[in-house]
Parts: C-alpha cells; structure tokens; sequence
C-alpha cells in the first residue's frame, strides 16, 4: 500500500512531527478544509482506495472510486497484533466488494 495524500483538518508538527516521520517519501501532506482541492486531487489519481469522511464516500463512489469511512479506523480496536487481521479487513473489504460488483474495475 502506498499513500498518495494523507490530510488533517490541522497539523501540529510539534506533536505530530515523530508520525509525520515515519511517511515514506512521496505523499502530499494537507492541512486545513480545502476539500475542492483535495477532491480534484483524489479525481486525477484515482488511487485504488480512497478513505475519507461520509459526506465524500457517497459521491465519490457513484463516480466509480473506492472508499472507506475514516471514522471506522477511529472505532475498531487494534491493540498488538491480535487484531491486524481486523485491521487489514477494514482496507481489504471496499477492495473486494469492488472486485464482486465490478470485475472489470478490480484490474
């Protein structure tokens, strides 16, 4: 997996800094609420996932993208690596519900 964007509403580098270390090379870092921006962005890449809020999933998949609500990584609990199974399915499923719905689409 590699990440094309990653984006917060507002980025504290002195407490986030350490995380924002561990990004490989590559990714575009946004801050801030310009979502017209970042939605042309996601349109151009057309990344194999996308994870953003509800209020983008819907739209962005009747345009034939893949989403998952971020919300759901806030919620689903992983401590150690009893749950990575649990973790890597919430990646997972969106792409193989894809891949049952639209064959030609998952290659």
């Amino acid at each position: 997996m590699t990440a094309i964007e990653v984006g917060t509403p507002y980025l504290h580098r002195d407490i986030l800094g350490p995380d924002l270390d561990l990004l490989a090379e590559g990714p575009v870092i946004s801050e801030g609420q310009d979502v017209e921006k970042q939605l042309d962005r996601v349109r151009a890449a057309r990344p194999d996932l996308t994870i953003c809020g509800l209020g983008l999933a819907n739209p962005l998949e009747a345009e034939g993208l893949t989403t998952k609500w971020a919300i759901e990584l806030v919620f689903t609990p992983v401590h150690f690596y009893e749950q990575a199974g649990d973790l890597a399915g919430l990646f997972s499923r969106p792409l193989r519900r894809r891949a049952l719905l639209n064959p030609e689409a998952a290659e």
